[in-house]
């Protein structure tokens, strides 16, 4: 490859419309010395920057091969092969959900997590399947394994905690709704669900406080929905 071709090579790919100019212009400077490494037959143990799906793209040949073999380039390319593929099957069992087939969304839920089993909202959302179909030691595993992934999620609170009045373990669902409201303190749902349960216990006082915490927080706009199933909650 000669200059210029390596120039139009390069030239041919478009900036992504989050990257400056002067980022952009370090993508293609690194992805240059590597190829006029490259072409002189030379190994490159520099460190790679891979930030974004192009530069990565800039370092494969014309029949389709990686010119270079970089720890943090295969690191790369795997997670967008996982990422890419999780989605996938997340697609599948969202429609699923929409046709109503909940033991084949759940079963797609479970291949999205063998693919990443370190994404908390697929626990999450299988969880809610399990829930629909009475499975709630599954669906309280899946609940667990999710906040460990995740704390800071309080949907994830809310639903374990209606898995536990269910078992009849009322101090655990308390302190879930508890933790729900920490982690998100204009939680409209969370305020609500802790009222009704405040309510069977006989805590009238508390109940009342909560119900219009959430009242307040309604009227400006604010909920807090526990069902999060769809892709933009991922």
């Amino acid at each position: 490859m000669s200059t210029n071709e390596l120039n139009i090579f390069l030239n041919s790919f478009d900036r992504p419309s989050h990257f400056s100019d002067v980022a952009w212009q370090h993508v293609i400077q690194q992805a240059r010395k590597v190829w006029e490494a490259y072409l002189r037959g030379e190994d490159w143990n520099e460190m790679l920057d891979i930030t974004c799906r192009e530069s990565y793209l800039m370092l494969i040949s014309t029949e389709g091969k990686l010119i270079i073999q970089d720890e943090s380039l295969l690191h790369y390319v795997k997670n967008e092969n996982v990422k890419s593929w999780r989605i996938h099957l997340e697609e599948v069992a969202f429609r699923a959900i929409r046709d109503k087939r909940y033991d084949r969304a759940e079963a797609f839920f479970t291949k999205a997590l063998k693919v990443d089993s370190k994404h908390a909202m697929n626990y999450y959302r299988r969880a809610i399947l399990r829930m629909k179909a009475l499975r709630h030691k599954g669906a309280l595993d899946d609940l667990t394994m999710a906040i460990s992934l995740n704390e800071s999620v309080s949907a994830f609170y809310i639903k374990r905690s209606q898995i536990y009045r269910l078992l009849d373990m009322d101090y655990k669902a308390m302190s879930d709704l508890n933790k729900a409201i920490k982690v998100d303190p204009r939680n409209t749902e969370a305020f609500e669900v802790r009222s009704k349960f405040r309510l069977s216990l006989g805590d009238r006082a508390g109940a009342g406080m909560d119900m219009l915490k959430a009242d307040e927080f309604r009227k400006i706009g604010l909920s807090g929905s526990s069902e999060l199933y769809e892709a933009k909650a991922a």
